[in-house]
């Protein structure tokens, strides 16, 4: 863990705090029963009870986590209607953020709301600063004094284990369905922040960057190309000093319009793009690659094969959008194309760490200290994903050392698999976030963070 110590990352825009509701019978007696539960698909903007029930009916008979915004209305009447079992602090920009802090990191965090409430859930806050902008000049202040919103963004998170069942629909595997909230205020402008943030890209190594779905069209006049062009601008003036590496993550909105423009406009600014298997999927389907054929079924049990597909469609990607890496995180294993990015050692290394980290959240529900690492390293690594990285090798005509495989285009490793998860949530975010900041940390320490 030397090597992340004091590592300086810009991580943004978005934060909140997420409320945790067990799916149960009190849940289903709360909501409406949905037409057709799990078979008809949720609409994209939810509205009601109903449209909640169906959403979560819909992620059960699926096996696949989902999320979908809510509209304000409904957002503010589900808050005074639902207590929340229990609540954290959420959003791909809170869960990474408390992640590189845990772990020794010095992050630099913004995000459009920022509550006491919220501000509360940061579990290392005398590690984080804020970037606040006086006279033109930005100001890393500590988190406790950074200005506070009277409003909180509030998510619900609705958890449920293989076997659960909800309005007669049995959930196929274990995980969640995301209610989000869309404040006005996620509108993708930062005040006198954009104006400046070169300042911000002239101290870090690097950015995590997500949060670019939270728009919606009730907060945007017009097309979302205006709004998505400025987020561009402000990426690139981020980069204009010392070009720090810029890691987005993404995330699946059920707008089409929405994720058009972000695949037009943010996508292509990345150095590396982190995603799962549906997001994956999602943004083939977007860039309209002809990869039909070779899509996974996404069905259980593991087919090792489905590594050849993702590997295809990880490669055409990375070609339509010129990013230097694309990455996708399974459940087996853990697998980046790239080209012209950092050194495919210093990537294996991050991978590596993520795997370990992804077994310690799982295992735990939380990283809170580097000592929490320990229990992800109890966990074996996946021979279902050492058998479908061998798969690939032979495709690829390379071999595979210690199950890992490593070549200037290609990098893979297996994940280490918890059984029985105390959390699923944000598991992803650790992932990238742990990968992304362990990578840096090792080209810099061999002097080819540019390479």
């Amino acid at each position: 863990m030397k090597a992340l110590a004091g590592l300086p990352v810009f991580v943004a825009y978005n934060a909140n705090v997420d409320g945790i509701v067990r799916v149960d019978a009190e849940l289903g007696a709360a909501l409406d029963r949905p037409t057709e539960p799990g078979e008809r698909a949720p609409p994209s903007r939810l509205a009601s009870k109903r449209d909640l029930a169906t959403a979560i009916t819909h992620t059960m008979a699926t096996g696949q986590g989902d999320e979908v915004a809510m509209t304000d209305a409904f957002a503010a009447a589900l808050e005074a209607d639902l207590e929340p079992d229990s609540q954290q602090l959420g959003g791909q920009t809170g869960i990474m953020t408390n992640l590189v802090a845990a772990l020794g990191a010095a992050p630099i965090a913004y995000t459009y709301l920022l509550s006491e409430r919220q501000r509360a859930l940061f579990e290392h806050p005398e590690a984080i600063r804020y970037p606040a902008v006086e006279d033109g000049a930005v100001q890393f202040v500590p988190l406790r004094e950074a200005p506070v919103a009277d409003r909180t963004k509030l998510n619900w998170v609705f958890e449920f284990g293989a076997g659960d069942q909800l309005f007669g629909v049995r959930a196929s595997e274990d995980t969640r369905f995301i209610a989000a909230s869309r404040p006005p205020e996620f509108d993708l402008t930062a005040g006198d922040l954009d104006a400046h943030v070169d300042q911000v890209g002239e101290v870090v190594e690097g950015a995590l960057l997500a949060g670019y779905h939270n728009l919606t069209p009730d907060h945007v006049e017009g097309s979302y190309d205006e709004r998505l062009r400025h987020a561009r601008d402000v990426l690139r003036r981020f980069r204009s000093g010392d070009d720090p590496k810029v890691h987005i993550e993404y995330a699946t909105t059920h707008d089409d319009d929405l994720r058009a423009s972000i695949y037009e406009w943010i996508l292509p600014e990345a150095n590396v793009v982190g995603t799962d298997t549906r997001e994956l999927a999602l943004l083939c389907d977007d860039a309209d690659l002809d990869l039909a054929d070779d899509e996974p079924t996404e069905e259980t049990p593991f087919e090792t094969g489905e590594i050849l597909a993702h590997y295809r469609m990880l490669a055409a990607l990375r070609e339509e959008l010129g990013v230097e890496c694309i990455r996708v995180h399974a459940m087996e294993y853990h697998l980046a194309v790239l080209d012209s990015y950092l050194t495919p050692a210093a990537v294996r290394r991050g991978l590596e760490f993520a795997a370990v980290n992804a077994a310690a959240k799982a295992h735990h529900g939380d990283i809170t200290a580097p000592d929490d690492l320990d229990a992800g390293l109890q966990y074996d690594r996946s021979d279902a994903g050492a058998a479908a990285i061998e798969r690939l090798a032979d495709h690829l005509d390379e071999t595979v050392d210690d199950g890992t495989l490593c070549t200037p285009s290609v990098v893979a490793c297996p994940n280490r698999v918890v059984d029985e998860p105390a959390g699923t949530v944000g598991i992803g975010d650790v992932v990238s976030a742990s990968s992304f900041v362990l990578e840096l940390a090792a080209a810099a320490e061999r002097g080819d963070a540019d390479a």
